[in-house]
């Protein structure tokens, strides 16, 4: 019986000795720094992909770019449609208008998967 405790007693002794050695292992930030170089090549070495850029950026920049777009279009043929000044107001106002509604447009979006993303946590 008392053989049985000193050899669990060696062995937990042997365990704290290594995980002691190992807390001061100097090469563990060596290699943990190592790791990390090796992850920021390996992405640097991506090919880079405008769908994968574009899926980055933000609904709201999307969508003013998009709203950009549409009210650049109404404000080129408004004015073909309605002669005089006010096809160039309406056009200027269809350009305003459609731009901030596409902006905030994106940012119900951009704050939709804000609210689904803290659900899943």
């Amino acid at each position: 019986m008392r053989d049985k405790r000193s050899n669990e007693e060696v062995d937990r002794l042997a365990r704290l000795r290594d995980q002691q050695l190992r807390a001061r292992d100097p090469l563990t930030k060596q290699r943990r720094l190592d790791h990390n170089i090796a992850l920021k090549q390996r992405r640097a070495r991506k090919r880079f992909s405008f769908s994968t850029f574009w899926s980055e950026v933000p609904h709201k920049w999307r969508g003013l770019l998009y709203g950009g777009l549409l009210g650049t279009a109404l404000f080129i043929f408004l004015p073909r449609l309605v002669a005089g000044l006010w096809g160039t107001l309406g056009g200027l106002f269809a350009l305003f208008f459609v731009t901030s509604l596409g902006f905030l447009i994106g940012r119900a979006a951009d704050s939709r998967d804000e609210l689904k993303e803290l659900m899943r946590r």
